[in-house]
């Protein structure tokens, strides 16, 4: 298969280029080694759109806000103000995951854009390549 004169089979795949040291043995040369192609991450999947999520939210503070102030007014009939209530309580359930999702949603986008500005400044060269943090 691949194998170089000396080095391994991982060293023959990839190109390395091989270096003589005095004592007569053999290190590979770090500078001498082939760019390897940038990692292909799989697709992890963030969660909810921040769209969804503030839908979920503004439509369950809607229903909490109406079926609470038809409760409260009291006008109804009671089998239609308890049903109400639970209605009530189930929106306000509704609005709570809403809101986390949301929360939740804003920090992956926020994850991902960082991500993203990190992978270009580690690609550029040069002048414009990224500085390392002073300690």
């Amino acid at each position: 298969m691949l194998e170089s004169e000396h080095g391994t089979k991982h060293d023959a795949s990839y190109g390395v280029a091989q270096q003589e040291l005095k004592t007569g043995t053999l290190m590979t040369d770090p500078s001498a080694t082939v760019e390897q192609p940038h990692e292909v991450l799989p697709h992890v999947d963030h969660g909810m759109s921040i769209g969804i999520a503030a839908a979920i939210s503004i439509v369950s503070i809607v229903v909490v806000t109406g079926s609470t102030y038809a409760v409260v007014k009291g006008t109804l009939s009671s089998g239609m103000t308890r049903l109400l209530a639970v209605v009530s309580l189930l929106s306000l359930v509704a609005m709570a995951y809403g809101l986390i999702e949301l929360a939740l949603a804003v920090v992956a986008t926020t994850t991902e854009r960082r991500r993203k500005a990190r992978e270009v400044t580690e690609r550029r060269k040069g002048n414009r390549a990224r500085k390392p943090t002073p300690p």
